[in-house]
């Protein structure tokens, strides 16, 4: 019979299925990253673009056509895929302007597993 000291010293790290059972969730998780994240960089660049509207002058001086021009303008200079019809909203109160910028993209991960992105950002100029 061993001493109970020399139990506990025998540890041993993964086998190697539990090292091929890491590397494959480490791998599924970079994958996900990898086609999710440039979709949250751009909507950050959709963030940024409806920031630099003139706020004091979108609702007494800027028509609709000029606030999608100013969209439009941006976009290209960006890059930016998603086609502006399909995501850009303006309503015109008599107190306030509020522009809606909204879409929704699909992603494909693997085999038939795809995911939808969902993105929606409301500004309101007085």
């Amino acid at each position: 019979m061993r001493p109970k000291s020399d139990l506990g010293s025998r540890q041993q790290g993964l086998s190697r299925w539990g090292w091929l059972l890491f590397i494959a969730l480490l791998v599924g998780a970079a994958t996900v990253v990898l086609r999710i994240a440039p979709h949250y960089l751009d909507f950050r660049m959709v963030q940024e673009v409806a920031k630099r509207l003139p706020a004091d002058e979108v609702h007494n001086a800027m028509s609709r056509q000029q606030i999608t021009d100013h969209f439009k303008k941006q976009f290209r200079v960006e890059n930016f895929r998603v086609p502006l019809r399909d995501m850009l909203k303006i309503e015109r109160t008599r107190d306030n302007t509020t522009v809606t910028v909204a879409y929704e993209i699909r992603e494909h991960l693997f085999y038939n597993v795809d995911v939808v992105l969902v993105f929606d950002e409301q500004y309101t100029y007085p």
